[in-house]
């Protein structure tokens, strides 16, 4: 039954479709999708020891792409280029661990929300910083990676520039060799990050709370794409399939949200 997920959508979606194909149809055609993302955000999508693409948001679009009956061609970038990549017609949609603002609304659109995470704050564990709210202090430097909505929150809530970083590893250099004393980032890369480094801990309370939505163009072919993964968003929700792959990489179980399910 599942497998006619994606042909019952296309049907219902493409019933008005004109002469010129939609980007789903082409997609279904070619057999592949191409998705933009950057392969440095472990659990959400990274490289295990062998290369290998894993992690959350990378299983989740695989089980995506077996509903739809095509493979995956992943472009893996530096988050900055993800946008660029996606407007310029380089790859058919983003899935990345990119937060849905109002502000990114304004060139893409997204899906559905497909997970619910919160914005934290880390720092060295010998830091005399204790809360996120320390680090209003005009003294403590603060790092964000480029084109992150981290670095726009710092400089509008405390009115000072963030070192900005091409990806996670190159900050987490700076951090512990002490040239920034604190990086915002998601809550789940951040408890990965300590759990892995001893020396780093997580400052008290939430920044703000986040979710994170697969990304797609804003024009009219894009519809029928945008509106056949928010099926299967739900989808896989209630049949059990998200769950698990949650469980698997959050490390618990799955629970739906008032917020987003």
């Amino acid at each position: 039954m599942k497998k006619l997920l994606v042909f019952v959508v296309i049907a219902l979606l493409l019933v008005s479709s004109t002469l010129v194909a939609t980007t789903l149809e082409n997609i279904v055609k070619k057999g592949k999708i191409v998705v933009a993302t950057d392969m440095t955000a472990v659990p959400m999508q990274y490289r295990d020891p062998t290369g290998k693409p894993t992690g959350f948001t990378v299983e989740l679009m695989e089980l995506a792409a077996k509903e739809m009956g095509v493979q995956i061609e992943w472009q893996d970038m530096a988050w900055e280029s993800l946008i660029p990549s996606l407007l310029s017609g380089k790859v058919d949609m983003i899935a990345a661990n990119m937060s849905m603002t109002l502000t990114r609304m304004k060139s893409i659109r997204f899906s559905d929300p497909y997970f619910l995470t919160g914005i934290v704050a880390i720092a060295r564990k010998d830091s005399p910083l204790v809360s996120w709210k320390d680090l209003a202090a005009p003294s403590v430097k603060m790092g964000a990676t480029m084109g992150s909505v981290h670095a726009d929150f710092i400089e509008q809530t405390w009115g000072k520039k963030a070192s900005l970083y091409d990806n996670l590893a190159e900050w987490m250099t700076d951090l512990k060799l002490g040239r920034i004393d604190s990086v915002m980032d998601d809550e789940m890369i951040c408890i990965e990050l300590v759990n892995k480094n001893p020396d780093l801990k997580i400052l008290e309370g939430y920044v703000r709370p986040d979710t994170y939505g697969l990304a797609f163009r804003q024009d009219q072919d894009s519809d029928s794409l945008v509106n056949w993964f928010n099926w299967f968003i739900k989808w896989e929700k209630l049949t059990g399939e998200y769950g698990k792959i949650y469980e698997k990489y959050v490390g618990k179980e799955w629970v739906p949200s008032f917020v987003v399910d």
